[in-house]
């Protein structure tokens, strides 16, 4: 049971961090791609960081960011239900094989 428990946070985690990575390098490739300064958004489906400039120059004074600590939990509550659910419907899966 520890196991199972262990290795669906392993995986929700695997996730979370895939989906993180994958915003960031979209936000990255839109900006690049529209010809404008590097606006980073991190986060789906809620944006948990985000980063942008305020003026044409990127330095400390220009750069304005902030995190919002509440989407982080909810996006991984989202990887959990869905590592949750692919393993329930596995499970099932499973059971009904065996029974046959």
């Amino acid at each position: 049971m520890i196991n199972k428990i262990i290795k669906v946070i392993l995986y929700s985690t695997i996730l979370f961090c895939v989906i993180s990575f994958l915003s960031l390098s979209f936000s990255m490739l839109c900006s690049r791609l529209n010809n404008i300064s590097p606006n980073f958004m991190i986060g789906f489906p809620f944006e948990m960081y985000y980063q942008f400039e305020v003026r044409g120059k990127c330095d400390e004074r220009t750069l304005l960011h902030g995190t919002h600590f509440i989407n982080i939990a909810y996006n991984y509550i989202i990887c959990l239900i869905v590592i949750v659910s692919i393993n329930y419907k596995q499970l099932i899966k499973n059971n009904k094989l065996n029974n046959e």
